[in-house]
C-alpha cells in the first residue's frame, strides 16, 4: 500500500507544478523532482513512525537508516522520471 500510495503523491505533485509553469518544462521538471524526493523520504519516515512498514512475516519494524543514500538516490531517479513523463503528458495535453 506504502508504494502506491507514494506514487500517487508523486504524480499530483508532479501534475500541479508542471500545470502551473507550462513554459518553463525544465525547471518545472526539476523543481517537482526535489519536492517529490523532499516529500517521499518524508513520507518514509512518517510511515516508518506509524507502523506502517511492518513486515508481514517477521513482524519487524523496518530500519532503513543504513541504506538511506541509496533510497534518496533511487527515489530521486524515480521522481525525475515521474516529473518528466507527467510534464510531457500535460504538454502535448495542452497543445
Amino acid at each position: 500500500m506504502v508504494p502506491y500510495i507514494l506514487t500517487l503523491l508523486c504524480v499530483l505533485v508532479a501534475g500541479a507544478i508542471h500545470w502551473a509553469a507550462p513554459k518553463s518544462y525544465w525547471k518545472a521538471t526539476f523543481m517537482s523532482t526535489g519536492v517529490i524526493l523532499l516529500f517521499s523520504i518524508a513520507a518514509l519516515f512518517i510511515f516508518q513512525a506509524s507502523g506502517m512498514l511492518i513486515s508481514e512475516e517477521t513482524g519487524e519494524n523496518a530500519n532503513f537508516s543504513g541504506k538511506l543514500p541509496t533510497i534518496t538516490l533511487l527515489m530521486a531517479f524515480f521522481g525525475f522520471l515521474i516529473s518528466l513523463f507527467v510534464g510531457w503528458f500535460l504538454r502535448v495535453v495542452r497543445q
